[in-house]
């Protein structure tokens, strides 16, 4: 019998023991979670420096900075009068050299509705710089045809001059 009274002795003990441990647990999981948090999805925070779950990096393609123009000394430029107005193409041309191109000619071209700054192959942004200096609009900017609307001699940029401008 005494037997019996010592195992009924110690089964509340350790139910007892069994218990505190299972709190003890919780606690430290509670402690865990609060300390380490949980982001907006619920899945578990990893702070830096832990190996839990790898991020993937993902790089950016690399930075590809605009063609700088030449100074307009060394760009060859034709004008082209298509605005039908006597010595507008002279004036483009005499405007164009006060402000540094140095290789300008002249000529005569179709007649269009505004004006057209066309480019060369390598020459983009010295058509643009171009078009800046005589107040074109950017959308007037063009890639040169096959079949240039004018004979170019070597030059790389060509504007045709229209009524806007004229």
């Amino acid at each position: 019998m005494s037997r019996e009274s010592g195992s009924a002795a110690s089964a509340p003990a350790r139910d007892n023991l069994v218990g505190a441990i299972l709190i003890g647990v919780a606690i430290v999981i509670g402690v865990v979670l609060l300390v380490r948090g949980y982001d907006q999805e619920g899945a578990l925070v990893v702070t830096a420096g832990e190996t839990e779950q790898s991020t993937p990096t993902i790089e950016a393609p690399p930075v590809t900075e605009a063609p700088v123009a030449r100074p307009p000394a060394e760009v060859s430029v034709v004008v082209a009068n298509g605005a039908g107005k006597a010595g507008a193409a002279g004036a483009l041309k005499s405007e164009l050299e006060t402000d540094g191109y140095t290789t300008v000619a002249t000529t005569d071209a179709a007649p269009v509705t505004t004006t057209l700054v066309y480019y060369a192959d390598g020459a983009q942004a010295e058509a643009e710089a171009l078009a800046t200096v005589i107040g074109t609009d950017p959308n007037a900017i063009r890639v040169l045809p096959a079949q240039p609307p004018v004979e170019m001699n070597g030059a790389t940029v060509l504007v045709v001059l229209g009524p806007d401008k004229a």
